[in-house]
Parts: C-alpha cells; sequence; structure tokens
C-alpha cells in the first residue's frame, strides 16, 4: 500500500509501492499528484465528502473505486451508462447526485463506519497503471457540555493530599484531558481511567494528587480542558482553593503514572492541612 503523510485534513502519496491486497496493481509514471482530502474525524450524523485528487498526465480515466476497510462501495467508470455504481456496506450511505470521479459524498454517517478509507484510480488501456492511498477516518459523538473539576474535600480536612478529578463529559471516543494549576499546564496526570456510560459512549477522568511539604504557598486554581480532534474543546469551570491561615509549602514535579503522548508527566506536590474552595466561571 502506498506511504501517505497528513496535513491539514489531507493525505499526500509519498512513494508508489505495490498493493499488498491488490497484487496486480504496479506503479504508474501517468498517476502523479495524488492525494486524498479524508477528514480525520467528523459528527455522526453528519455529511461528509471524501476527495481524491489526482493527475493522470492526459491519459484517459478508466476508473475511481472508494473502499472501507478494502470493502469496496463506490466506483465511477466514464465509459459506462451510468458512470456511477453503489455497492452496498452496512452504515455506508452514498448520495450519487453530488459523488463523481474525484468525490464521493456519505450521508448521515454513524461511528460503525469508522476506519480506513481508500481510494483506488486506474488509467485506461493500453497500459492500466494504478493507484491507490489510504486514509483513516473516525466518526466521533461529539461532548455536550463542559468536563467537571471534583475536589476530596473529605480528606483535605484530614490533612490527606488533594486530590483533584477531571470528568469530560460522555463521548465517542473519549475525549482528551488537560489539567492547570494557576493557568499553567500540567503535563500529565497520576492517573486516568474510561468509564463506559449509556449508548456505548466513554467519559475519560483524569486524577492528580497533590502533596508535600516546604517554600512558599498561596492560593490555587484548578480547571481543566477537554478536546476531541478538532470537533469538541471546552474548559471546566475554575476550582479555586486557598488556605484559611496560609502555611509553609513547596513544589515539586516528578514522574507520574501517565500522562500524553510525548510530554513529561509530572505530579505537583503540596502539603496543606485546611482549605477554602470556591468555584468560579470560566470562559471557553
Amino acid at each position: 500500500m502506498a506511504e501517505y503523510y497528513f496535513l491539514d485534513e489531507e493525505y499526500f502519496l509519498k512513494s508508489p509501492q505495490r498493493n499488498k491486497l491488490n497484487k496486480g496493481i504496479c506503479s504508474s509514471k501517468s498517476l502523479k499528484g495524488m492525494r486524498l482530502n479524508v477528514p480525520r474525524a467528523v459528527r455522526a450524523g453528519h455529511s461528509v465528502t471524501l476527495g481524491c485528487e489526482y493527475d493522470l498526465e492526459d491519459a484517459p480515466l478508466y476508473s475511481v473505486k472508494w473502499y472501507r476497510n478494502n470493502g469496496e462501495f463506490y466506483r465511477y467508470v466514464p465509459k459506462e451508462e451510468p458512470p456511477t455504481r453503489v455497492f452496498s456496506l452496512p452504515g455506508l450511505h452514498v448520495e450519487v447526485t453530488t459523488s463523481n470521479d474525484h468525490n464521493v459524498t456519505l450521508m448521515s454517517v454513524g461511528r460503525n463506519i469508522s476506519g480506513l478509507f481508500q481510494c483506488e484510480v486506474s488509467a485506461d488501456a493500453p497500459l492500466f497503471h494504478t493507484q491507490m492511498m489510504s486514509a483513516p477516518m473516525t466518526v466521533a459523538v461529539v461532548p455536550v457540555g463542559v468536563p467537571i473539576v471534583t475536589v476530596d474535600r473529605a480528606g483535605l480536612e484530614h490533612g490527606r493530599p488533594l486530590i483533584a478529578d477531571c470528568h469530560s463529559p460522555p463521548s465517542f471516543p473519549a475525549a482528551n484531558i488537560t489539567l492547570y494549576v494557576n493557568d499553567e499546564r500540567v503535563p500529565g496526570y497520576t492517573s486516568e481511567w474510561i468509564t463506559h456510560v449509556e449508548d456505548q459512549l466513554e467519559r475519560k477522568t483524569g486524577r492528580l494528587e497533590l502533596s508535600g511539604v516546604g517554600g512558599s504557598w498561596g492560593t490555587l486554581r484548578l480547571r481543566c480542558e477537554a478536546t476531541l480532534f478538532r470537533l469538541y474543546r471546552a474548559n471546566s469551570l475554575e476550582v479555586e482553593i486557598r488556605p484559611d491561615t496560609p502555611q509553609p509549602a513547596s513544589v515539586l514535579l516528578g514522574p507520574s503514572n501517565k500522562g500524553e503522548s510525548g510530554a513529561t508527566s509530572s505530579s505537583l506536590l503540596l502539603h496543606i492541612p485546611f482549605f477554602l474552595i470556591t468555584v468560579k466561571s470560566w470562559r471557553c
């Protein structure tokens, strides 16, 4: 299968290779500039148009075929009448009137069609040169509402470490979570887990544990941000934690169990004997 790279929701061919599933397909000198315009993610229930661009270098077009996970669902052959053919695949509904040799429109997409979408272009006789590109697309159920930060108040009153949880709203797949302390991004969390809720949706929780001694400490402001691809971004209400009487404390960043890929995980360590907790609004 041809290699591709992702740039601004388009996939560009890097080098033509023999396709493993279509051993008769060979690289072509008459097919250039092939690229896919496939959104990395689309909202469930919405329509989406998938694009396949190519340059045949004046060679006639024989066919354009579209596959999902290697199952063909759309074919365009200009010599046939009508030139378009649709093949039944569960959950895929093609709008024929707006589909052609470069674009195919899918109506009211469901999350069960998430997968790898492939476009195969073939030049006509005498060489029938063919090229194929692939790109993943996820059909997402976007969260409704904003994430919520909760604090273990009972633990604070008994001198235990501060435990703050960020809960994302239900979605599919689960949203990504980023935690902030005093507007500073925390590169990871102490732990995280996913809970399955109604309608097969997922809710992610990220936990931050804060404990320690020494130094100088003031008010803490906690919030979190939830994102899902480019479809959703929202901030929680801000939780403000302040001691009744300022106490000495220190900040220590060290490794945690889990965090975002490519980031150095950390936990903020503070010792706080008693707190007043308030919640403030935060604009998204």
